[in-house]
């Protein structure tokens, strides 16, 4: 069971759930709370509502582009205590052969729009008085210089030292309101293979990597195909256990192998 501290059901709203890590755990946080759940398209909540429907699950759905104004005033319209952005997309390819607005359109959601989810929901609760909690999804890979991948991987970086200094910050405001960064390792979820295929459209057609794109997207599918975890039940049932807690712990991370992984290379090269 995951309640509130009171001992009443939280009101969880969780944002870039229609599938993986963040669906798992909507649905088992919607047996015993009340759960808002929110995609990034139309398209995606007619399939996210039939998905709930057939399942029987006890959870409302909403659609919400972070980087939409408009769809980020339901955040403002929404009752809730724990808010967790999950949002965030991949592009693929390298720097030196793709266009600018590649890069700015990965900051622009996973960077600009989260930080717009957390201004919004640190002014919800302190316009409601409520102890809040806050949960922002970044990526172990944020730590890692992955070939072909500093489009996504430099975003996620950049989202974990703004989250790690607002908790600093968040401390000095004396607030009842925490906030906690999520940091997952490869998963099997679709979303590597979505960065691995879309490389081609992002890169120049004239530039070398282009040519070699067949042997790059061989080599990053191995890796993946070495690391990547099917499983991810654990990094959700730590996220609820840390949901439950009346301070959750800040950084949380999973699988394990790859956090030590992470740790050394940091250690010796980083």
């Amino acid at each position: 069971m995951v309640n509130n501290i009171n001992g009443d059901n939280m009101r969880i709203l969780i944002i870039g759930a229609r599938g993986g890590i963040a669906y798992l755990a909507a649905k088992k946080l919607s047996v015993n709370n009340d759960v808002y759940l929110c995609v990034h398209t139309t398209e995606q909540l007619k399939s996210i509502k039939e998905k709930i429907k057939l399942e029987k699950l006890n959870i409302k759905s909403f659609k919400l582009d972070i980087t939409n104004e408009n769809d980020l005033n339901l955040l403002d319209k929404l009752h809730y205590d724990v808010i967790w952005s999950h949002a965030g997309i991949g592009n693929g390819g390298t720097l030196l052969a793709m266009n600018k607005d590649v890069l700015v359109n990965n900051y622009e959601t996973n960077v600009f729009g989260t930080v717009e989810v957390i201004k919004r929901a640190y002014s919800n609760f302190i316009k409601n008085n409520i102890k809040g909690k806050i949960f922002i999804t970044s990526s172990l890979a944020g730590k890692l210089p992955l070939p072909y991948l500093s489009c996504y991987t430099s975003s996620k970086a950049a989202l974990s030292m703004i989250v790690t200094t607002l908790k600093e910050e968040l401390k000095k405001t004396k607030s009842n309101i925490s906030i906690s960064l999520i940091e997952p390792g490869a998963y099997k979820t679709g979303f590597n293979e979505v960065m691995i295929e879309n490389k081609e459209k992002y890169l120049e057609k004239d530039s070398i990597f282009y040519n070699d794109l067949n042997n790059i997207n061989r080599l990053q599918k191995n890796l993946f195909t070495l690391i990547e975890k099917e499983n991810y039940t654990k990094l959700v049932n730590k996220i609820i256990k840390e949901m439950e807690k009346e301070v959750p712990k800040f950084r949380i991370r999973e699988p394990l192998i790859q956090v030590i992984f992470t740790k050394l290379y940091l250690l010796f090269y980083g």
